[in-house]
């Protein structure tokens, strides 16, 4: 109750100013402290002589709550990121890397919802916010392959990316991982040269045979089939602009 009670006091001076969505529905600080709480909890993991637990959150609200919240997000981040600390450190749980906290918004929410997610990952604290590459203690799932992935020589193939504009246009990216970070930067999973693309732009991730694309809070964002989007499920032939490059994706 310490923790709650601090955090409580801490981030008083939101609540009434900026937590009621249009909806009036009241979207409470402390009740994404208790979300990140128990995902912490329930994504432990138990290794010989330690516990770990993820250290990046994304936080999923109503488009309308995260709009309230936009304004001052990267404060009441680091206020949220202090107290998965300090939680971490009372529960004796071993942190994966530097604590990070991300909204976005998820127009699948009811209004007032909350939804968190997290992964484990060793981003150093200077680094951006979107989060990178996840696969550093994840439990193992098995996938299966699409058709033709034999042949390649190197590994299995779960789908394609393919770039019919842009200035990468005529490349084809095979997706071969379970989680992808697409972006400008040169330790991105896939590389894009376009510079309205962000440097860590969106981001794949495979879940029961299907990828499901990610905005990583791109300055351009993300669209699919047309329509912006902050995630989204992909289905064969989707069409994906980034920037000013866009890809299909292939499922053989």
């Amino acid at each position: 109750m310490g923790l709650f009670s601090g955090l409580e006091g801490s981030l008083e001076k939101y609540i009434e100013a900026f937590f009621k969505d249009k909806s009036g529905v009241r979207v409470q600080p402390v009740e994404i402290a208790k979300k990140i709480a128990r995902e912490m909890r329930d994504s432990r993991r138990v290794s010989i002589s330690k516990v770990y637990v993820p250290n990046q959150y994304t936080v999923h609200l109503h488009p309308s709550g995260w709009e309230i919240i936009s304004n001052f997000s990267s404060l009441l981040a680091k206020e949220l990121q202090e107290y998965a600390r300090q939680k971490a450190e009372e529960k004796k749980y071993t942190l994966a890397g530097p604590p990070l906290v991300k909204f976005i918004p998820d127009e699948e929410l009811a209004a007032g919802s909350i939804k968190v997610e997290s992964v484990f990952s060793e981003v150093n604290a200077g680094e951006e916010s979107s989060f990178a590459k996840e696969d550093v203690i994840e439990s193992t799932q098995r996938f299966t392959p699409v058709k033709g992935a034999a042949g390649t020589g190197t590994g299995v193939i779960f789908g394609r990316l393919q770039v019919s504009d842009g200035p990468d246009k005529g490349k084809t990216f095979d997706l071969k991982a379970v989680s992808i970070v697409i972006g400008r930067r040169e330790d991105c999973d896939i590389v894009f040269q376009d510079m309205s693309v962000s440097r860590r732009h969106a981001r794949l991730e495979l879940h029961r045979n299907r990828y499901t694309v990610f905005d990583l809070g791109s300055t351009n964002g993300t669209m699919v089939n047309g329509a912006r989007i902050s995630k989204k499920i992909l289905e064969p032939g989707d069409t994906l602009v980034l920037g000013a490059t866009i890809c299909t994706f292939k499922v053989d």
